[in-house]
């Protein structure tokens, strides 16, 4: 029997991965795989044995097809997270909330009730959250103190601190060089939209 070539092992296993990367934790079908390696079924088929005897895929031949171990595993395995625009991170001003994207993130990161929002402001970059980074957001209508909330008050949204000062909230923003008349901000009107539970950022 000829020798499988490792290269051509790699090319698969590296083609599977990036695909998932790309389509939100979606595999790609047999079809497609024969495709891109201009391979033949049969000989197809011995290359995806392969890797599931080496555990890099679980394959049962049958179009069931996951990749194990880092951070790209199968749809069932990932939730799709919304994208849902643009978080103040400065003085509160109302954003139209939609939907620009989709990223697939592993259910123990984010249920179903999570949604990921993209900062901008530099008035949280004491915390590390930049203009551009995504915070993963927790769906939930309350929150305890000193957790970082997605706030809605009469001047709008914003992402903030929050500490309850007899039953009062204050909304604290984390960027030392703000004087202090700015750095707090004490709503008459807050609704709490969510609590961040992860950071997400790209590093150039």
């Amino acid at each position: 029997m000829k020798v499988l070539s490792e290269e051509k092992l790699e090319k698969m296993a590296e083609y599977i991965k990036n695909y998932m990367h790309d389509n939100n934790g979606d595999v790609p079908k047999f079809r497609e795989i024969l495709e891109h390696m201009e391979m033949s079924k049969s000989v197809g088929y011995r290359y995806m044995m392969t890797l599931k005897e080496r555990g890099i895929i679980e394959y049962n031949g049958k179009g069931t097809l996951t990749m194990n171990g880092g951070a790209f595993t199968s749809k069932s395995q990932c939730v799709r997270v919304p994208i849902l625009g643009n978080v103040i991170c400065g003085s509160p001003e109302e954003e139209e909330e939609h939907a620009e994207g989709y990223l697939a993130m592993p259910e123990e990161w984010a249920g179903r009730d999570c949604f990921l929002l993209r900062a901008y402001g530099d008035s949280m970059v004491d915390v590390g959250i930049e203009k551009g980074d995504l915070v993963l957001v927790r769906k939930t209508d309350s929150a305890e103190n000193g957790q970082i909330i997605v706030a809605l008050t009469e001047e709008g949204n914003t992402l903030k601190r929050i500490y309850w000062e007899n039953s009062r909230p204050r909304l604290h923003a984390e960027n030392s060089s703000y004087p202090e008349n700015r750095r707090d901000i004490y709503p008459e009107n807050l609704t709490i939209q969510g609590v961040v539970t992860k950071l997400i950022k790209e590093f150039e």
